[in-house]
C-alpha cells in the first residue's frame, strides 16, 4: 500500500473501447510507434500511488481487441455493458476492491503519474470524496479524476438515473460541487500555464500529438507535459494543427449522426466529399460521431476512412438502414437512390434528428430537415403535409472541402485552366474536352484532373499529355484545393465542384449531364458566377472551344465572376446544418427528459 493512501488501496480504472464515436478505434491509435492505450498505461505505472491498474471495456466483440492488448502488456482488463458507462466503471471497481479510485481517459497521453499522486494526498489529506484543483487555478492536465469508492456508491444511489453520470461518471461531481466533499489540490508544478487540447478525439489532435513528439526528438511515452507546454511556447504555430476542434462539455451528451450516401461509378464522389466535411463538422465542432452507410463502389470508403470515420459499403441501394445502426441520434440522407418515403419513415421513427442533403424525391417529406441551394427545382417542390423545416439559399451550399481551406485567390490572372469533370467521369467529358481545347492557341496552361474513379485512367492521362505541349494531367490528388488556389477558369461537369469554385471566387463553365443539372447551372449563371453550356450532348466540341477562348479573353467578366462566387458561396454550410441539427437534438432531449441540455 502507498503511504499517501494511508493504507487504503488505489485503483486506476481507464476507460477505452474501440467504438468511441467521434474517432473509431483510437485507443489502439499509434502514438510516436505505440498504441495510445500503451501510453496511457505507461506513464500510470509511474504514479507511486496506485495499487493496481485495470482497463474497463465493453463486451462488444469489437473490443476483443483491448482485451488482447491487456494479455500482452501484462494489464488486467474487465468487460460490462457497452451503453452504460456508470455499471461499467462501478463493475471494475468491485472487481478490484478499491477505495480509492483514479479514473482514466484512455484519449489522454501525457497524463502524469506525479499528478495523480499529488491528488491522492490532497485528497487523503482532507478527508475528501473528490478532489479538484483549487478555485480558479489553471490546471493543464487533462484525463484524471480522483475520488473514494464511497463517492461512487452515492453517485449509483443517489443520482443513477442522470444522464451526465451515465455518460461521464465524475462529471456530475463537477455540475453538483455539493454532491460530496471536495477535496481543493494546490498548485502542481507545470499546472498553471497554457492549456492546450491535449487528447486526443479526433485524427486531427493525433496529428498533433505526432507533431509534438516529433519536434522534441522524444521517445514514446516520454514527452512530458512541461516539455509540451515549453514547445507551445517556442512555435504557437503547432497550436492550428487542431485549433479547429472543440472539447465536449461535460453536459452535452455523445451523439452519432448515421450518414447515407452514394459514391463511385456513376455516382461519382461529390456527395461523399461534401458529407465527410458535414460529418467533421459534427464531430470537431459538435462533439458528434459519425458513420457513413455508402452505396455504390468500394472507393468511395477510402475518402471517409481516411477522414476517420466508419464506413459500410451497402449491397444495395434499398439495404435497410436498420441493419447499419439501429438506433442513430441523426440520420442524414445524400444519395440520389435510396429508401422510400414509407420505409425512411419507418427507420426514422426511432430516430430524434433526420435531414436530406439537395434532395427532390418523394423521401425529403420524411424528415425533419431539407437543405437545398437556390436552384430553381428546390422552389417548385412540394412541401404540404409534411412537418420538414425547409432551407434554400446558398448559405446552405454544402462543399466537399474545409472551410478553413478557402483562401480565394486575388483573380484577374488568363493563363490557367482547370478542367475537372468528377471524380468518375462516366461520360467521357475529360478526353472530349482535351479534343475541343487542342484546336486552340497554346495561350494558356490546362491542367486536366483524372479523378479516383476514371477507368483506365494511365491511359487517358498518356493520350491528353500527347495532345499539346501545354496539357498536363493531374492524377490521384486528394482534393483540388491547390488547384483551385491558382486557376483562372475552369472547365467542369456540373455538380459538387461548382460550389467549391464558386467559394474560391474561380470562374467557371458549366457542362451538364442531366437537365436537372442544367436547371441548376443555369441559376449559377443567373447569378452571375459562371457561365453554363447547357447539355453537354447537345454541344459540338467547337461551341465548348468557343466558350473557353472567349472567357479567358473577357478579363472583366471573369473578375465580376470571381466577386459574384465570393458572394454568394462562403464555405459555411457544414458549421450552419451541423449546429442546427445539434441544437435540433437537444430540444427533443431536453422535451423527452424535461431537463437542460447544453451544446457545445
Amino acid at each position: 500500500m502507498s503511504e499517501t493512501s494511508r493504507g487504503r488501496r488505489v485503483v486506476a480504472v481507464i476507460q477505452a473501447r474501440m467504438g468511441s464515436t467521434r474517432f473509431p478505434g483510437k485507443v489502439l491509435q499509434p502514438v510516436a510507434g505505440k498504441p495510445l492505450l500503451w501510453h496511457i498505461v505507461h506513464r500510470l505505472e509511474k504514479a507511486k500511488s496506485l495499487d493496481k491498474i485495470v482497463i474497463a471495456t465493453s463486451e462488444n466483440p469489437r473490443d476483443d481487441a483491448i482485451v488482447e492488448f491487456g494479455k500482452k502488456n501484462g494489464v488486467a482488463v474487465t468487460r460490462g455493458s457497452e451503453q452504460d458507462v456508470l455499471a461499467r466503471f462501478a463493475k471494475a471497481v468491485a472487481e478490484c476492491n478499491a477505495a480509492i479510485v483514479v479514473r482514466v481517459c484512455s484519449d489522454s497521453p501525457f497524463i502524469e503519474g506525479g499528478y495523480i499522486d499529488h491528488l491522492v494526498a490532497a485528497m487523503v489529506e482532507q478527508d475528501g470524496d473528490y478532489v479538484s484543483s483549487a478555485d480558479g487555478t489553471p490546471n493543464a492536465h487533462q484525463g484524471i479524476d480522483v475520488f473514494t469508492r464511497r463517492a461512487l456508491d452515492k453517485l449509483i444511489a443517489d443520482a443513477g438515473d442522470d444522464p451526465v453520470a451515465h455518460e461521464h461518471v465524475t462529471g456530475y461531481f463537477k455540475l453538483h460541487p455539493d454532491f460530496v466533499p471536495i477535496a481543493r489540490a494546490k498548485p502542481f508544478p507545470d499546472s498553471g500555464r497554457a492549456d492546450p487540447r491535449v487528447s486526443i478525439d479526433t485524427p486531427d489532435d493525433l496529428a498533433f500529438v505526432e507533431a509534438v513528439y516529433d519536434r522534441l526528438h522524444a521517445r514514446a511515452g516520454e514527452a512530458s507535459l512541461g516539455d509540451l507546454l515549453l514547445l507551445l511556447e517556442r512555435e504557437p504555430g503547432l497550436r492550428k494543427i487542431n485549433a479547429h476542434v472543440r472539447q465536449k462539455e461535460i453536459a452535452q451528451m455523445g451523439a452519432l449522426a448515421l450518414i447515407r450516401c452514394d459514391g463511385g461509378g456513376m455516382y461519382g464522389f461529390g456527395h461523399v466529399k461534401r458529407c465527410i466535411e458535414l460529418a467533421r463538422a459534427l464531430r470537431d465542432r459538435e462533439g458528434c460521431g459519425a458513420m457513413f452507410a455508402v452505396n455504390g463502389e468500394a472507393a468511395a470508403l477510402t475518402p471517409i476512412r481516411r477522414a476517420g470515420f466508419e464506413a459500410v459499403l451497402l449491397p444495395s441501394p434499398k439495404t435497410p438502414l436498420d441493419q447499419v445502426c439501429e438506433h442513430p441520434d441523426f440520420c442524414i440522407l445524400d444519395c440520389r437512390d435510396g429508401p422510400s418515403r414509407e420505409e425512411l419513415k419507418s427507420f426514422l421513427a426511432h430516430v430524434p434528428v433526420s435531414a436530406v442533403i439537395d434532395d427532390a424525391s418523394e423521401r425529403r417529406l420524411a424528415a425533419d430537415f431539407a437543405y437545398f441551394p437556390p436552384v430553381p427545382q428546390a422552389y417548385r417542390l412540394n412541401w404540404r403535409d409534411t412537418h420538414c423545416q425547409v432551407r434554400i439559399g446558398w448559405q446552405w451550399s454544402l462543399l466537399g472541402l474545409p472551410q478553413t481551406a478557402i483562401k480565394p485567390r486575388g483573380g484577374g490572372g488568363r493563363g490557367n485552366l482547370l478542367v475537372t469533370m468528377g471524380g468518375s467521369d462516366p461520360f467521357g467529358l475529360t478526353l472530349r474536352a482535351a479534343r475541343a481545347l487542342s484546336t486552340l492557341d497554346p495561350v494558356f496552361r490546362a491542367r486536366f484532373v483524372i479523378g479516383p474513379g476514371f477507368k483506365d485512367r494511365g491511359r487517358l492521362a498518356r493520350e491528353i499529355a500527347s495532345m499539346r505541349a501545354n496539357f498536363e494531367t493531374i492524377e490521384g490528388a486528394d482534393d483540388l484545393m491547390t488547384e483551385y488556389a491558382s486557376a483562372d477558369l475552369a472547365l467542369v461537369a456540373f455538380g459538387v465542384t461548382a460550389f467549391e469554385l464558386a467559394a474560391f471566387g474561380v470562374p467557371a463553365i458549366y457542362l451538364s449531364i442531366s437537365p436537372d443539372h442544367a436547371t441548376s447551372a443555369a441559376s449559377f449563371e443567373a447569378a452571375g458566377i459562371g457561365q453554363s453550356l447547357g447539355l453537354a450532348d447537345n454541344l459540338t466540341d467547337a461551341d465548348i472551344a468557343a466558350a473557353v477562348a472567349a472567357l479567358l479573353n473577357d478579363r472583366q467578366r471573369r473578375h465580376d465572376m470571381h466577386a459574384a462566387g465570393l458572394m454568394n458561396v462562403d464555405g459555411h454550410a457544414a458549421t450552419r446544418i451541423a449546429g442546427e441539427l445539434v441544437q435540433a437534438l437537444a430540444e427533443k432531449r431536453k422535451t423527452a427528459s424535461g431537463q437542460t441540455v447544453r451544446t457545445g
